[in-house]
């Protein structure tokens, strides 16, 4: 492979536009801007092999947890579910940038590759991928973006014959089956969807609904590339943390059961996470509803809020359907009919367990938030034991990995472009793995979207700052 972008002359200097970004993510005090400033001059191999920890800290959340994995790989048919939860115990980490994909999107096929370099180069033998399912269907109309929209091979294909109205109002998660795979062509250059190695053999695929028919559709991509199949990929998505929250409620005396049953801690809560929402430092989180819960309605997800202590769906106030009941609330998780929101679903799978969440650029600082709220509303109203405060305040259980820390250009983005079986993914290790990640990220393209929130430093914030900020 030629060479596919420019390295600067002094390895670990960032491009001028990366370095002026990270600046004013450095003012702003964010996490990413932290995370990538202190690892400008590490090569993206060791970076990569750092973000598997070497050992787990046992307590019975990551157990919990690990018998939710286990459930859900179990009702799926998945082979040898007990080496999956035991790799899970023994190195507690997931991959968590991912929104609903195929590993046909570039930015998810590196999100998910680059965590494979790093457990390969950590000696592991198991990656787990988390793909957010309760995302909107259609985000953006025109040109349409959403899980279902699939930009491959030159081309933006519609996975699933579903008009844009139906998407508008769908999440991705509760879509109505069966599906089935049919890659429309909406625009680019003309493809043969039957005679290509990798779509011709997902066309007319049929799943009951689109977390299982991406995780089936996945599964085959990964098993057809060039790549060290003796680290095993297994795919989960956010019935996961639905399955986790509701174990969670058969304990009375835990944390999610206070936090989400004792009035006190629940409200308390709610008003430190509003207060540090509306505060002009966040960085990441968009609105405070959510209140821990997603109801299901058809093909969409609403939300759910709290007024004078009862839960009610926010775009009409009327009362909850579900009878809140932890009996109640934990049978509807599992069925399907509530869903945690984020900040629930990263409580149970990454801080109260003590899992290092490998995530994109926006998850650096909406977890860096989460653990705010964690700290000042147990201090105000105390649903953590000692030894949960000090795990789920723990810096480092956000990483930043996949797509943020490489930028393609060339030879490079036209492999993960016209991603298959043919394609020497050694190449992209030989190319970038043994360069500096202040080389590898490019121009940061990835974190662009943070800009309007940033202010604009007066001058260099890296130059005031020690190497070990």
């Amino acid at each position: 492979m030629g060479s596919s972008q420019p390295v600067p002359s002094v390895p670990g200097v960032l491009d001028p536009s990366a370095r002026h970004l990270v600046d004013r993510l450095l003012a702003a005090g964010s996490d990413l801007g932290r995370q990538l400033y202190r690892a400008r001059h590490q090569r993206l191999r060791d970076h990569l092999r750092s973000l598997v920890p070497a050992a787990a800290d046992p307590n019975p959340h990551l157990l919990r947890l690990a018998v939710a994995v286990g459930r859900y790989l179990a009702a799926r048919g998945e082979r040898d579910t007990d080496e999956v939860c035991s790799h899970l115990l023994r190195r507690p980490v997931i991959q968590a940038a991912d929104h609903a994909n195929l590993l046909l999107d570039p930015e998810t096929f590196l999100n998910n590759y680059l965590f494979h370099v790093a457990t390969r180069e950590a000696g592991g033998t198991v990656t787990i991928h988390s793909q957010c399912t309760t995302v909107s269907c259609l985000s953006r109309r025109t040109p349409p973006l959403g899980p279902t929209f699939l930009r491959t091979r030159g081309a933006l294909l519609a996975v699933y014959p579903l008009s844009r109205t139906t998407l508008k109002d769908s999440s991705f998660c509760a879509l109505p089956g069966p599906l089935e795979m049919t890659f429309g062509g909406l625009d680019g250059v003309p493809l043969d969807v039957a005679a290509d190695p990798v779509l011709g053999p997902l066309l007319g695929q049929r799943a009951p609904d689109g977390p299982t028919g991406y995780r089936a559709a996945n599964d085959r991509i990964w098993r057809g590339l060039d790549l060290d199949h003796g680290v095993r990929r297994v795919q989960i998505d956010e019935s996961v943390a639905a399955e986790c929250v509701a174990r969670h409620l058969a304990d009375p005396d835990g944390p999610v059961y206070r936090l989400l049953f004792d009035p006190y801690v629940r409200e308390t809560f709610l008003r430190v996470k509003r207060r540090l929402v509306a505060d002009q430092a966040n960085l990441a989180v968009n609105r405070a509803a959510p209140d821990f819960l997603w109801y299901r309605k058809g093909s969409r997800l609403h939300q759910v809020v709290f007024v004078d202590g009862h839960p009610v769906l926010e775009a009409t106030g009327a009362p909850l359907p579900v009878p809140y009941t932890p009996a109640a609330v934990a049978r509807a998780l599992r069925a399907g009919d509530l869903a945690a929101d984020r900040v629930l679903a990263y409580l149970v799978r990454c801080l109260l367990p003590g899992v290092v969440a490998v995530g994109g650029t926006a998850q650096q600082d909406y977890v860096a938030l989460y653990r705010r709220m964690v700290v000042e509303a147990n201090a105000e109203a105390p649903f953590l034991t000692t030894g949960e405060v000090t795990r789920a305040t723990r810096a480092d259980l956000s990483r930043v990995g996949g797509r943020p820390l490489l930028e393609l250009a060339g030879d490079a983005l036209d492999l993960v472009r016209f991603l298959g079986p043919g394609s020497r993914l050694a190449d992209l290790d030989d190319a970038y793995l043994d360069r500096p990640i202040g080389a590898t990220v490019g121009a940061l393209r990835s974190a662009r979207h943070l800009e309007a929130r940033l202010p604009v430093p007066r001058q260099h914030v890296s130059e005031r700052l020690p190497a070990c900020v």
